[in-house]
């Protein structure tokens, strides 16, 4: 069973991303990367781009990953306080700790291409 099943598929996925960007912009050092976009196709994105990287069917369509941050001028703060909301949303949506290590193990092996400043 891949990890997206194992979380309860789409409907899961998007309520943990729904929730986690909830948070971001409400955080005074995350939230000041998210003016101006168009949270809707943001969501739906991540959505996806989980989805897929948890093993479920879903196909991420969009930009690779270093092109859609690099005009966005990430800090390795911003990046750390991104990986604990992360963190923390998923601890609250009662995600064992094993697949929540799984998840932010893959958050991290992205720290490279998005921390750009």
């Amino acid at each position: 069973m891949s990890l997206f099943d194992k979380l309860g598929g789409f409907a899961a996925v998007s309520k943990v991303v729904g929730e986690f960007y909830d948070e971001l912009e409400q955080n005074p050092v995350t939230a000041p990367y998210f003016t101006g976009m168009n949270m809707e196709k943001l969501i739906d994105h991540q959505v996806k781009f989980l989805s897929q990287a948890l093993g479920g069917p879903q196909q991420y369509s969009g930009m690779a990953m270093n092109a859609a941050h690099k005009n966005l001028a990430i800090t390795e703060d911003a990046f750390n306080e991104v990986a604990k909301t992360l963190s923390d949303v998923l601890e609250d949506n009662d995600i064992e700790p094993a697949d929540i290590g799984a998840i932010m193990e893959l958050a991290g092996s992205l720290k490279e291409q998005v921390v750009t400043a």
